[in-house]
């Protein structure tokens, strides 16, 4: 099945969300800050609308994968070296976009964005993988590993820095020269564990 893939575009957010919000429907971050499953799912789709649109769209790294009738079967939301810290004053304007999905877990989101900041390498400048997701149409069709390995071929004198939030998915990153760098609780809920990888240039 031919996968083709590009940048994304604003035109592109609504479909990207529904991507995003299935694919970490119940994600051990999302978890955390949105215990409650009826709640997390509910505000998902404004979190992700939210984030592309005022942290990541506008840095030009966000890329989908397409099959053949357009059909979207992948998203990877990538910062380019030296943009994944977001500056306050676009945090600023995000937030009347990022309350209405947060709400009373506002404080809990800031806990979990401070403990993958806290972990998050200063050097070597880097692509950060924030988020990628298939839907359950395309999934196990090559779509998320077409989408990495796309990235990292583009920038092959460029590390590369993620953090997997499930035991089960560190040898899919493994594959593309990814090693896990430390391990790390987040600080509410079951208090999961992460694993910071990195792919040295």
């Amino acid at each position: 099945m031919p996968i083709t893939t590009c940048i994304a575009t604003p035109a592109h957010i609504d479909a990207c969300v529904r991507v995003l919000a299935e694919g970490f429907a119940d994600d051990p971050v999302m978890s955390c800050i949105w215990p409650d499953q009826n709640r997390r799912h509910g505000a998902l789709p404004r979190y992700f609308a939210a984030s592309l649109r005022h942290f990541h769209l506008p840095g030009g790294g966000v890329q989908i994968a397409t099959d053949q009738h357009g059909d979207l079967g992948g998203v990877a939301v990538w910062d380019p070296p030296g943009q994944w810290d977001q500056p306050f004053s676009r945090t600023l304007r995000a937030l009347p976009a990022l309350l209405p999905a947060l709400r009373a877990r506002t404080s809990a989101a800031i806990a979990v964005r401070r403990t993958l900041d806290d972990h998050h390498p200063l050097a070597p400048l880097h692509w950060y993988l924030a988020n990628i997701a298939t839907p359950a149409s395309h999934r196990n069709q090559g779509y998320a590993a077409r989408l990495v390995a796309d990235r990292l071929a583009a920038a092959p004198d460029t590390a590369a820095y993620l953090v997997c939030t499930r035991e089960k998915n560190i040898g899919f990153y493994q594959r593309f020269g990814f090693t896990v760098s430390a391990t790390f609780n987040l600080p509410i809920g079951p208090k999961p564990p992460m694993w910071a990888m990195i792919r040295e240039p």
